[in-house]
């Protein structure tokens, strides 16, 4: 980090825009001010089934439910590297916004 800091400068630019771009999209990111973007779903079989149809489209994000969540706070978990381009963030965008209307989490 202190050999790279452009790295840090990237990375925390790019969840910037992530938490922008996914508020945008009417997704619930709590009070995320990192790299790493919860994208709340509040159910157990809605995130699984959310998970399920992103890593199907491309995206592999990790679901988080109860125990290690307070229920009703069951989440998708994205994170970020500085090495992520524009291109495969705006794909990942473009996935979710689809998706999340299909399942009807948008």
């Amino acid at each position: 980090m202190e050999q790279e800091p452009e790295r840090v400068n990237r990375v925390n630019q790019i969840g910037e825009y992530m938490r922008k771009e996914f508020s945008a999209l009417g997704f619930n990111i709590g009070q995320s001010v990192t790299p790493i973007v919860p994208i709340i779903i509040g159910d157990d079989n809605l995130t699984f089934a959310f998970w399920k149809a992103l890593f199907e489209a491309g995206v592999f994000v990790n679901p988080i439910i109860s125990p290690a969540v307070p229920a009703g706070m069951q989440l998708l978990r994205t994170s970020y590297m500085a090495t992520h381009t524009d291109d495969q963030l705006n794909r990942v965008l473009e996935i979710f916004q689809k998706v999340g209307k299909q399942i009807g989490v948008i």
